[in-house]
């Protein structure tokens, strides 16, 4: 991303969903954070931040176990890894793992 007001709540999210996992409140925020993106034009973004809101919508959590075929525990939450990928979103790595996400979590909800 390359807003910082949209970097900036992304950051917020992430240290107030690593406190408590508040659905409703994070949902609302992403769904922010998507009307910044759409400031960028950047489809991939707009698309995974809509499909993200959704799934937390709908299932209170975000657990698509996309570490599961990690060897290693990670050391943060698929969400925070989620966020931390979106932020960096202009990295050509980051941009294919945001795919991988946008993939699980069109499969989980549709």
């Amino acid at each position: 991303m390359q807003s910082q007001a949209a970097i900036e709540k992304l950051q917020e999210i992430i240290k107030k969903s690593n406190k408590k996992f508040d659905s409703e409140w994070i949902s609302s925020q992403l769904l922010a954070v998507r009307e910044l993106a759409k400031e960028e034009k950047d489809p991939t973004v707009i698309k995974i931040l809509r499909l993200a809101s959704e799934f937390i919508q709908e299932n209170e959590h975000f657990d698509l176990g996309f570490f599961e075929e990690e060897e290693e525990e990670m050391e943060i939450s698929e969400f925070e890894y989620l966020l931390q990928l979106i932020i960096q979103a202009e990295k050509p790595a980051n941009r294919e793992e945001i795919t991988l996400f946008r993939d699980l979590l069109w499969a989980s909800l549709y």
